[in-house]
This record gives structure tokens, C-alpha cells and sequence, in this order.
């Protein structure tokens, strides 16, 4: 064999010495990093998303909204002055026109207040402070969404980076291929389809870099959006994928059991049942009277005379509209208990459901790493062995090539969708596992 044969065979043998998997820490680990980059880990994002998001911001302000009105919920309306002028007989000069007020009348200056009945500001307040709750634990969901996103937007650019080294691996391959190719039809040992095959199967791999580029692109677009950035912004160019626990850690019914009770939808609700049965409290008080006290001070000829005091109340008389109130509140509160009883069901239904198809890929991802992955390592290595000495064809080994890229890119994807059961599963539980 010619000299350069053996310079390319000894090439190819280097690059068949270690699979993609082993080469990406170090192909990671020798880029340098751009200034101002975040993201070498998820919590660095998420805790960047919770300071800066806008959707953050706004639930915040709206909590502190709900909350400064429960100071005020059970406030006693303002009080009421008034000036009376009795007596005020007319104009003896003109006519049907009154005369001066100042003589011959009694001017009554009244202070009124008007007082509810007994517990009826305790359930304002009550009220209003499981409305307070509501948003604030609102605020919390709105977060828990929020970090769910971060996440599956971090496992997305994670995913990118691995596939795109995985196809940059296998180009380098392919191209150490098409040179002994080339120089294999030089010496008259090949073929000249053996040379085309291989350039065609490099410009696929080439079609593949490009369009995981574009995916690693928008992924970082999606993390500076979410985080509040300007979408060109650097990112770490090395993301550390987030470690995923045993699943011997993650019991099915103490992850039901936490997100039917910690959930912040279930806590919301829950507030939601508070406010609902204080309404209706409050409804059935409206059969009690509210009362109105007042003191006047009575003015004659210029004098202060005397003083009246005055007592009234409401008489609750309209049944329809009392009935109809009542009504109105007790269903609104069996309504959200009843809310609360189906979203906990449903929750029950999600965390199996991320918790099996966790399962199920924590399996696949065994199988492919101890079995597939590494046969298809094995055969892609003996038939380019097999073709450095003439005995297999070029097309075996883009075959071989063809199957180890296909399961690495299984590998990938399965990876993939662990990180997202698992921010699918923290998401309905309320937070991390």
C-alpha cells in the first residue's frame, strides 16, 4: 500500500478510536466562553427569569394590589354631614321667593354614620384577604410556569449542542473516508462511485450542522425571551445538562400526594374555597339589619338651643333579592370546591403520566447506552476497517455510519424528553425534585 494510504488509514484510525459521546466534554471544553454569557447552569437562568420577567413583575404587582385592599375591606363607610334650614318661610315682598335664612328659621347641623351589622366587616376583611392569598399564591404559579419553561428551553439548547457535535463528529469521519476514498481510486484499488457516495453522504451531515445550528439559534432566542434579554444575547456555549434523580427517588404516590397539596393551582383554588365561603356568610348576614346613629345640633334665633339624636335602620324585606344572593354565593362556593376536587384528579392523571413516560425513557436510554449505542460504534468501526482492507464496500460503512448517527440522535431525543418529564413532573409538583 502506497505511502498515502497509510497516512489516511493511520488518520482513520485515530478518528475511529473514540466515539462522539467521549469526544463532547472536550470539544465543549476548549471553546472559549463570550463576555456577559450566562447559562452555564439552569438555576442561573431561572433565577435571571424570576427577577426579570415581565409576567413576574405584573403577578407581583397584582398581589400587592389584592393586598392593600384588605386594610380597607372593612373600613366603615365615610360619615355624613348635613345642614338643614327649617322654618324658612317666604318673602313678604317678593312674593313666592324666601327670605333671608338668617332670621326667623332653625338651621339643624347633623353628623351621621352608618354602622353594619355585627361580623359583617370581619367577613369584608376575610374576604378580601383570601383574595390577597389567591394573588399571591397566583404569583407563584405564574413563577412555576415560568421555570418549567426555562427549563424545556435549556434542555431544547442542550439537545442542539449535543446533536450538532454528534453530526461534526461523523463529518470529520466521513471526511478522513473520502480522502482514503479518493486515494483508493488514485492507486486504482477503488471506485469512482465509492468517492461520490461519500461526498453526498458528507453534504447530508453538512445539512444536518446546519439545521442543528439553527435549532441551538432559536433555543438561545427562546431563553433571552424568556428571560427578558435581548434575543441575540450570548449564552454559555457549554450548557450543563441539569443531573436527573434516581427513579428509585421519585415515588409515583408521594409525587401525586405533593402536587394535589402543593401544587400552586390547588393552593389558589383552595383560597379561592375561603373567599367563596365567606361570601356566602356574608350573604346570609344581609337578612340582619345595618344601622344608621346620628347627633344634630339645633340652631334658633341665633342660638345654639339643644341637640337631637337619631337611630334608624334598613328592614330586609326584599326576599328575592336576599334569596337570590344567597343562592348565587352557595353555588359559587360548591363550584370551586367541586373545581378544586376535578384540577387534583387531573393532576393525579399528569404526574403518572410524566412519571411513567419518565420511566419508560430512563429505560430506553439504558438500552441504547449499553446495547445499541455502542454495536453500532463496533460496526461502523470493523466496516471501515473492512474497507481500509479491501474487504467491504464504501457502502457498508455509510450503512454502519448511517445507524450509528440514527442512534445517537435516539440517544439524544431520549435525553431530551427525560429533561422535559422532569420539569413536566417539578412543574405539577411545585417545584424541584
Amino acid at each position: 500500500m502506497s505511502t498515502v494510504i497509510r497516512t489516511l488509514t493511520l488518520a482513520l484510525g485515530l478518528l475511529l478510536a473514540g466515539p462522539a459521546w467521549a469526544q463532547h466534554e472536550h470539544h465543549h471544553g476548549a471553546q472559549p466562553e463570550a463576555a456577559g454569557a450566562v447559562g452555564a447552569t439552569v438555576e442561573e437562568l431561572i433565577a435571571i427569569a424570576r427577577t426579570m420577567s415581565p409576567e413576574v413583575q405584573i403577578s407581583a404587582l397584582e398581589a400587592d394590589a389584592a393586598l392593600a385592599k384588605v386594610d380597607g375591606a372593612g373600613s366603615l363607610a365615610d360619615p355624613k354631614v348635613s345642614l338643614s334650614i327649617e322654618d324658612w318661610s317666604a318673602n313678604r315682598n317678593g312674593g313666592s321667593f324666601p327670605s333671608n335664612p338668617a332670621s326667623n328659621t332653625t338651621k339643624k347641623l347633623k353628623l351621621s354614620q352608618e354602622l353594619p351589622f355585627w361580623g359583617k366587616r370581619d367577613l369584608k376583611r376575610e374576604i378580601a384577604a383570601a383574595g390577597a392569598r389567591k394573588a399571591a399564591i397566583l404569583k407563584r404559579q405564574v413563577e412555576n410556569e415560568l421555570v418549567a419553561k426555562v427549563k424545556v428551553a435549556y434542555a431544547e439548547y442542550h439537545s442542539a449542542h449535543l446533536a450538532s457535535d454528534v453530526a461534526r463528529d461523523l463529518r470529520s469521519r466521513l471526511d478522513t473516508l473520502a480522502r482514503l476514498a479518493r486515494a483508493r481510486y488514485g492507486q486504482a484499488l477503488g471506485k469512482q462511485q465509492d468517492v461520490t457516495r461519500a461526498e453526498v453522504e458528507k453534504s447530508v451531515l453538512e445539512t444536518e450542522i446546519i439545521r442543528m445550528d439553527a435549532e441551538r439559534r432559536k433555543a438561545r432566542v427562546k431563553i433571552n425571551r424568556l428571560l427578558a434579554r435581548v434575543l441575540d444575547a450570548p449564552l454559555v456555549e457549554a450548557p450543563a445538562p441539569r443531573v436527573l434523580p434516581a427513579m428509585a427517588a421519585l415515588d409515583l404516590a408521594a409525587l401525586t400526594e405533593r402536587a394535589q397539596s402543593a401544587n400552586p393551582e390547588i393552593a389558589a383554588q383552595l383560597a379561592a374555597i375561603d373567599g367563596a365561603d365567606k361570601s356566602r356568610d356574608l350573604a346570609e348576614k344581609s337578612w340582619y339589619p345595618d344601622f344608621e346613629v346620628g347627633v344634630t345640633s339645633v340652631k334658633r334665633d341665633g342660638e345654639w338651643r339643644g341637640y337631637e339624636a337619631m337611630l334608624s335602620m334598613n328592614v330586609p324585606l326584599q326576599w328575592d333579592l336576599r334569596t337570590s344572593d344567597i343562592g348565587e354565593a352557595k353555588a359559587m362556593a360548591a363550584a370551586a370546591r367541586t373545581r378544586r376536587e376535578l384540577r387534583a384528579l387531573e393532576l393525579g392523571n399528569e404526574v403518572a403520566d410524566a412519571w411513567i413516560s419518565l420511566k419508560s425513557a430512563r429505560e430506553v436510554e439504558t438500552l441504547l447506552r449499553e446495547t445499541q449505542l455502542p454495536q453500532a460504534e463496533i460496526g461502523f468501526q470493523a466496516s471501515a476497517k473492512g474497507y481500509e482492507l479491501g474487504r467491504a464496500d464504501l457502502l457498508d460503512v455509510l450503512q454502519t455510519e448511517q445507524q450509528l448517527w440514527k442512534s445517537n440522535i435516539e440517544l439524544i431525543k431520549v435525553l431530551f424528553d427525560q429533561q422535559i418529564r422532569l420539569a413536566e413532573l417539578e412543574k405539577l409538583v411545585g417545584g424541584d425534585l
